[in-house]
């Protein structure tokens, strides 16, 4: 599929620069590559505000009266 983008020219000498580096064979490789990129860090950025939200929600539970060794004998059980 093809798409055509308009790039500030910042960006564009970025790609043609990435081309010339020799480690990307054109400016469609070099754009291809940081959207895979973008998307990566996207989701390892979900990842973490996930683990963040599951953290505070735990931190604000309280505490249990039960034992490490409680605690690791009911994970084991399920």
């Amino acid at each position: 599929m093809q798409m055509n983008v308009s790039l500030p020219p910042e960006l564009y000498n970025d790609v043609q620069e990435q081309v010339k580096s020799g480690y990307y064979s054109n400016a469609s490789e070099v754009v291809r590559d940081a959207l895979r990129r973008l998307s990566a860090s996207h989701k390892e950025e979900l990842a973490w505000n996930q683990l963040r939200k599951v953290l505070s929600e735990a931190e604000n539970s309280g505490t249990s009266d039960k034992t490490v060794s409680d605690i690791a004998n009911m994970v084991l059980k399920k």
